[in-house]
């Protein structure tokens, strides 16, 4: 087995596991990847040649509109000059599953990365709420202040401050129990409950 046979098949489990979760509907195609003329190439038992390396955009099927994901706000030059109605914090950038989950997260709420942002540096741009997704977020954005999962919080300045989980957290778990699906419906309970404040 090749190196690139190897990360394609890791690839592959990884989809597999998305799909699983409900994350991410994508197939992949091995036919689909060939190597750009005039570029080294590993010779497949099928017959069809993978590029060794070469840029991932080429490795794209160009007939398919990529999937919309939300904003990730981690510019500052963008941050501090415009206000949020609603900003989701989290200590350290998503996955994709995760930026994946808050895309549906936002517009499921009804909104668009205009009016939500999803911020993992700072500076922290000005919001009438944030939702601070997980206790690490808690930690790095507002050090010193305690708060359970659905709760709000009081900080300094004004905002109202919900804390919830993770999305990284809660694609962890490999398999649906009822323990993940309670965790995902208190996270949806306490996100719906933003709609209020905004």
């Amino acid at each position: 087995m090749t190196a690139l046979e190897y990360i394609l098949d890791g690839l592959e489990a990884e989809l597999a596991l998305e799909r699983e979760l409900g994350v991410r509907s994508i197939e992949i195609d091995r036919a689909l990847l060939v190597a750009p003329s005039g570029s080294p190439g590993v010779s497949r038992p099928s017959g069809s040649v993978v590029p060794v390396s070469s840029s991932a955009s080429s490795l794209v099927n160009p007939s398919r509109a990529p999937i919309k994901q939300p904003n990730l706000a981690n510019k500052s030059s963008d941050q501090t000059s415009i206000s949020y109605p609603l900003v989701f914090l989290h200590d350290r950038a998503l996955s994709a599953a995760g930026v994946e989950m808050m895309g549906k997260i936002i517009a499921a709420l009804g909104m668009t990365e205009q009016t939500a942002k999803v911020v993992t540096t700072t500076p922290l741009p000005p919001a009438k709420v944030y939702v601070v997704l997980g206790a690490g977020a808690l930690k790095k954005w507002f050090p010193g202040t305690a708060g359970a999962p659905g709760q709000w919080i009081a900080v300094e300045g004004g905002a109202s401050v919900l804390v919830t989980y993770s999305p990284e957290y809660i694609l962890r778990f490999k398999t649906v129990t009822p323990a993940v699906k309670k965790i995902k419906m208190d996270m949806w309970t306490a996100i719906k409950s933003v709609l209020r404040k905004i």
